[in-house]
């Protein structure tokens, strides 16, 4: 290749010629040009639109004209009756579905027979008197005469053909003798094609295509819609305020590039131009005798409209088909081709004046000689915007300037590439230590260095301590960190304020700070870049170790990069390390919301801590198994995540169960233990008692022997008493003649003096204003169930049967009963149905808090996780009553870990732990039942996770022994049906 001459000489040597040679205005020869190209660019534009619309007129023409040429010959021309016509549908119907713009084929008998195939449009059907059948796609209209007499006939069918509904059609009259494409199909041969007019069913415009069948006796033709035309036509590019048109020989419009009006008197005629609203093509359509362009040339027509209103035309001639001739024409007001021109000018002039005449055409010259090189840049540029870095272009020049832009375009290339690589490199990491890993091998495989550290700053300890070291991409360990303090001399110390550091170390330097990673050596080049967060603070530094092996630009390109990726890195990091944050402020929250129950109820936040550790114990058995029903389970990092959350707040909702209904040990206890008040009543029986006796008598020998008759009533109530008290713990089953002496002992009188309304809430008043006041001094029944005593229940704690969360429990009328005879009478513990149904709504609270959360997409389980506990294989659970297969198995794992902790909790004030055995076997009855997942109870089992927990949880005396095989016998069976 010869000397490659700098572009600056080229340009000027072409400058000095130019002047020579070139000494006259260029203004007015740039305004010609510009003219000139405008009317040149319309009138090839022009060219091609008419070759398109030729095209595409022709396209549509030809396969119907060959369709029809050949049904012309088929047994359909020469078929007699109605079912040997309709034997040839399928083969007639193929033209129509081929074919769009084909709307209609038909065949017009000799004898006055006609059967036609119509696709059943838009259009068409709102022709149709009566409403086509639900999906019809074809309609048949038939006159046929082979029974003697003419009969119209309306046959619909679908898509496949199949017939939908037969309609006899007595007023269908229809000669097609008559129409005009049958007579000019029989006097001449081959397809005739005719003037093109308004379709009458479906209202377009289009042109009928005939061939007189081979026999003679019957003539087949189709009807071709032109609306296509028009929608060519729009969408074509053409000037502001220009008209595009098709007309034919008779001047009636057939295709316009807009929608134009204009007074047309027949329905069924195609407007002729000049009826339309446009001035213009009704001065075109008066030129149109005097100016008719042959078929296949083009004209140029100059049409005055007003004295200031001049207008260009074109006009081109294109053959129909048939005898009649189509004129496309292109009609532009002279404005629109003189403006830019004129505006070019007068901008030429007053912004470059003479220069801009000398630097047109040199621009223009060695954009000439550059192009091939510059094109090839402009794909390589091409390539690099849509990131495209497989194949590499880099074109030759003889203009130095040429070749050292395309090797910084390589160079910009390949930066651009690492960059990316870096980007997608650190964006498929998710873990914290990992992206350290990347992020640095990375970054010394970009830039070539020799090793590299990443510090971290701490600010616990007020340090920047190594957290990742790499030689040779081998991993170093034994760096020492620096305090953040200026006590402790080091090399990167300056990197602490934001600054950048790139020097040789000294020997002394590089023993004292970087020795593990490698033996010194003086051509090491320590580069450190700060990594800065998004608040601009020092959050770590990037140490790089090049080896200084080349010029010093390539170095100064090393270093410049690396600083680039060092904010890549930083925002990768902090990013990484928010999220660990925003996990470890959920894990937080979490105990936090735990605290908050354990500080409400000490018997329940135990709970809320050990159901987590089971059940972690028990999905980690599950993904240990290698056979069995739990092969292909696994849990990856997510999913135990969102186990894990899900167990910690399976329980959430306890927040809001009142904590007297949550620690309720005794029957009677609300917010305080009503036994107290009874006593009371008991101790006013007795001293009622003793003091009616007395003052009856009033002797002392009186009253002695009142006592003593006294002692047996006396005893009677103390048993009373006794008996009343052993009811409310709710340690005894409440049998039949258990309830009919507590209501014998509730009917017993004692005497109240005082109005029990006075110094009691507004709440208590308004329900005791539902009786009657009692005259006091009044007696009253010693237990009782008051209409005070029954709280309503709010509108807001109500389900209705189409609740959002599926919800389907036994909602209790009221909200509490407080009744003293209902609470004693409770059967079994201490809980009544509204209490029990307070205590179960924490699962109801726990579902519709975790469903208000915005959990991110792999924690979206989390709600039917945690909320699934209570519910049983057979469906009989709550609150949603979800049988096996609509439970998932972390939340059948957390059933099965919430039953074994609750069982063996000795912690709860109304019951002690069950032993192990105890807790197993009644387990093992829920199995039976069909109430906890029969598999995962097997699992549970055989794992010793019981076992496990025992140690850890339960006190001594609860680790009793478990035979396993008779604990299991009984279950091994086929799991019922959920």
């Amino acid at each position: 290749m010869r000397t490659r001459i700098p572009l600056y000489v080229h340009i000027a040597t072409l400058f000095l010629l130019l002047f020579l040679v070139l000494g006259f205005s260029l203004v007015f020869q740039g305004y010609r040009q510009t003219l000139s190209g405008n009317f040149a660019h319309e009138r090839q534009n022009f060219a091609h639109q008419s070759a398109e619309v030729e095209q595409s007129l022709q396209l549509t023409i030809r396969p119907v004209s060959t369709s029809l040429l050949l049904y012309s010959r088929s047994r359909a021309v020469t078929a007699q009756t109605l079912e040997q016509r309709l034997s040839e549908l399928p083969q007639l119907t193929e033209l129509l579905r081929s074919n769009e713009a084909v709307s209609a084929v038909y065949i017009g008998y000799n004898n006055g027979d006609f059967f036609l195939i119509r696709k059943l449009t838009i259009q068409a059907q709102q022709a149709l008197q009566k409403k086509a059948p639900e999906n019809a796609h074809f309609l048949v209209q038939s006159i046929d005469s082979s029974q003697g007499k003419s009969e119209g006939i309306f046959l619909f069918y679908d898509a496949q053909l199949r017939l939908l509904e037969s309609r006899a059609m007595p007023d269908y009259v229809f000669d097609p003798r008559s129409r005009i494409w049958y007579q000019d199909a029989q006097q001449h041969s081959g397809v005739v094609m005719a003037r093109p007019y308004i379709f009458y069913t479906t209202q377009e415009p289009g042109s009928t295509l005939a061939i007189k069948a081979d026999s003679g006796n019957a003539v087949i033709g189709a009807d071709l819609s032109m609306q296509n035309l028009s929608q060519l036509l729009a969408n074509m590019p053409r000037p502001q305020g220009s008209e595009l048109v098709m007309f034919d020989d008779e001047g009636q419009l057939i295709a316009a590039a807009r929608e134009l009006t204009g007074n047309v008197k027949d329905s069924h005629t195609l407007p002729r131009l000049d009826l339309l609203n446009v001035p213009i093509l009704k001065k075109l359509y008066e030129e149109m005798p005097k100016q008719k362009p042959a078929i296949g040339t083009q004209q140029e027509l100059d049409l005055q409209l007003t004295d200031d209103a001049r207008w260009i035309g074109y006009l081109t001639a294109m053959p129909s088909g048939s005898e009649h001739t189509y004129y496309l024409s292109l009609l532009l007001p002279t404005d629109s081709l003189y403006a830019p021109a004129r505006n070019n000018a007068l901008e030429s002039t007053y912004v470059t004046l003479f220069m801009l005449l000398i630097m047109l055409p040199c621009v223009w010259y060695v954009a000439k000689h550059t192009a091939r090189p510059l094109s090839a840049l402009k794909q390589s540029i091409e390539a690099i915007r849509n990131f495209d870095f497989e194949e590499e272009i880099k074109p030759l020049s003889r203009i130095l300037e040429i070749n050292e832009l395309a090797d910084a375009m390589t160079s910009m290339r390949l930066t651009i590439h690492n960059f990316i690589s870096i980007d997608k490199a650190l964006v498929a990491e998710h873990k914290f230590d990992p992206l350290l890993t990347r992020i640095l091998q990375e970054t010394l495989k970009v830039v070539a260095a020799s090793g590299g550290v990443i510090y971290l700053r701490q600010d616990k300890d007020k340090r920047m301590e190594p957290v990742r070291a790499l030689w040779q991409q081998n991993e170093i360990s034994g760096l020492s960190g620096f305090s953040l303090s200026g006590e402790q001399e080091h090399s990167l110390r300056p990197a602490i304020n934001g600054r950048q550091v790139a020097h040789l170390l000294d020997e002394a330097s590089w023993r004292r700070d970087f020795m593990p990673l490698a033996p010194f050596d003086e051509r090491y080049l320590l580069v450190a870049e700060p990594l800065l967060s998004r608040r601009k603070e020092v959050i770590g530094i990037l140490v790089v170790v090049l080896l200084r092996n080349r010029e010093a630009r390539d170095i100064n390109a090393r270093i410049n990069l690396i600083s680039a990726l060092a904010g890549t890195s930083a925002v990768a990091i902090e990013t990484q390390r928010l999220i660990e944050e925003q996990k470890h402020l959920l894990e937080s929250f979490i105990e936090l919301v735990a605290g908050a129950i354990d500080a409400k109820s000490a018997y329940t936040g135990g709970h809320c801590q050990r159901v987590p550790e089971l059940t972690r114990m028990l999905a980690q058995a599950a993904c240990e198994q290698h056979e069995g029903p739990f092969t292909d389970f696994n849990l990856d990092d997510e999913q135990w995540e969102e186990l894990h959350i899900a167990s910690w707040l399976h329980d959430c909702g306890k927040v809001t169960t009142p904590e007297y209904v949550v620690d309720k040990a005794t029957k009677l206890e609300m917010l305080y233990d009503r036994i107290h008040e009874i006593r009371m009543r008991f101790e006013v029986l007795k001293r009622d008692a003793h003091i009616a006796a007395l003052n009856e008598q009033l002797s002392e020998a009186q009253r002695q022997t009142i006592s003593d008759s006294l002692q047996s009533l006396w005893k009677e109530l103390d048993e009373e008493f006794t008996f009343v008290a052993e009811c409310n713990l709710g340690s005894e089953v409440m049998a039949t003649d258990r309830l009919e002496r507590l209501r014998q002992i509730a009917n017993r009188k004692w005497m109240r003096t005082l109005d029990d309304r006075l110094g009691v809430s507004y709440e208590e008043l308004q329900r005791k204003m539902q009786v009657q006041e009692q005259t006091l001094p009044c007696m009253e029944p010693l237990l009782s169930d008051r209409p005070e005593h029954l709280i309503p229940r709010p509108v807001s704690e109500q389900l209705s049967s189409d609740n959002p969360w599926g919800f389907r429990v036994q909602v209790p009328e009221y909200l509490y009963n407080r009744g003293e005879l209902y609470n004693l009478s409770v059967t079994h513990g201490t809980l009544t149905d509204e209490e029990r149904y307070k205590i179960n709504q924490h699962i109801i609270q726990t579902i519709i808090m975790l469903s208000k959360l915005p959990f991110p997409q792999h924690l979206k389980n989390v709600p039917e996780i945690a909320g699934g506990h209570h519910e049983k294989m057979d469906g009989s659970g709550y609150p949603k009553r979800l049988v096996r297969d609509e439970l998932s198995i972390p939340a059948r794992m957390i059933a099965i870990a919430d039953i074994f902790e609750a069982l063996t909790a000795s912690d709860r004030p109304y019951k002690p732990g069950k032993t192990t055995s105890e807790a197993l076997r009644i387990m093992q009855r829920m199995v039976q039942n069909n109430h906890i997942d029969r598999e995962l109870f097997v699992l549970f089992v055989q794992s010793g996770i019981w076992r496990v927990y025992a140690e850890h949880f339960l006190l001594p005396e609860q680790r009793t022994p478990v035979d396993q095989e008779e604990l299991l016998a009984g279950i091994t069976a086929d799991r019922p049906a959920g």
